[in-house]
């Protein structure tokens, strides 16, 4: 499959999943500061939701050859766009549901364009750009899991024991599933009903595995490669 490895920024490239990797972490990494910035909420909730939709767009940047699914997710992330707006609108609660439920959904997808990339490209060279798309995969799980432990709580209040101070915001659940992604399992947030404890027993087992046959696979590939291609050299 071809397609172009790299983004031009002036003199420098910067491999495609290099720059969707640096739009998510930068997304966790900027949105508790926008809460200490900004007083307004409607403001962080409409510049975090800029982020996001930025992050996600590069995504799909990054898949551009992807012809066929690129025309459904470009599709699906106008209308969650399109959502977004009507809910800083007129504040729905429905349309904000509709919205969070089609970001899901987007970010499905963007996850399987990824995951198909990876298995193609896979058995070519293993570059480290390659790598860099595991590890959006990565980041990705844990922000799917984020809504689905929202929709969870939203459904079923008290499915998990939250800090007064904290609320039952998807901000809150994104930081409990990264926190059961990596099993650190500081324990300020409890999930207490079955389903609850289901979807982190599931995260929990998935980011391990995900890191231990994915991850770790790749940087193995990558490296015999590296060591035979100084061989051949020689």
């Amino acid at each position: 499959m071809k397609n172009k490895a790299t983004l031009q920024f002036g003199k420098n490239n910067i491999g495609r999943f290099h720059f969707l990797l640096l739009t998510l972490v930068l997304i966790i990494f900027f949105r508790p500061f926008l809460d200490v910035l900004i007083l307004n909420d409607i403001w962080v909730n409409l510049f975090a939701d800029i982020f996001l939709y930025l992050a996600l767009m590069s995504g799909l940047y990054a898949m551009s050859e992807q012809t066929g699914q690129l025309r459904f997710s470009w599709i699906l992330i106008s209308v969650v766009m399109v959502m977004g707006l009507l809910q800083h609108i007129f504040h729905s609660p429905g349309v904000e549901k509709i919205r969070l439920g089609l970001t899901v959904v987007y970010l499905l997808q963007i996850m399987v364009m990824i995951w198909t990339y990876i298995e193609k490209e896979k058995k070519n060279q293993v570059k480290i750009d390659l790598i860099m798309a595991a590890a959006c995969t990565y980041i990705l799980i844990g922000m799917i899991w984020a809504y689905a432990y929202f929709f969870v709580e939203s459904y079923h209040p008290g499915s998990f024991k939250m800090p007064e101070h904290l609320g039952n915001e998807l901000s809150s659940f994104n930081y409990y599933s990264f926190v059961t992604l990596t099993t650190v399992g500081y324990g300020d947030i409890q999930a207490l009903t079955r389903p609850a404890r289901t979807l982190s027993i599931l995260e929990a087992i998935l980011g391990q595995l995900y890191l231990v046959i994915m991850i770790s696979r790749l940087v193995g590939l990558h490296a015999s490669q590296i060591v035979s291609e100084t061989k051949n050299t020689n």
